[in-house]
């Protein structure tokens, strides 16, 4: 008898990168993992977003520093 072990992971996608980055999330359930991704996406700078999945199954995105739109100049 076999069980499959899903892990959570997420993608890391940067635009200047053919190719994203993967990161194994040591999390127990979606809403931590959900955090991770958020704590990952503040500590990439380059990051455009962070997707996030449950083995085969998307729990959702979190935009990366690149997509934020940059401050306005005091005046």
């Amino acid at each position: 008898m076999s069980q499959t072990f899903d892990s959570y992971f997420c993608i890391v996608v940067t635009p200047d990168q053919p190719v994203a980055d993967l990161c194994v999330l040591d999390v127990r359930d979606d809403a931590a993992a959900m955090g991770a991704a958020a704590g990952i996406a503040r500590a990439w700078p380059a990051a455009l977003r962070v997707e996030v999945y449950h083995g085969e199954r998307p729990l959702g995105a979190v935009a990366g520093a690149a997509t934020a739109a940059p401050l306005r100049a005091a005046a």
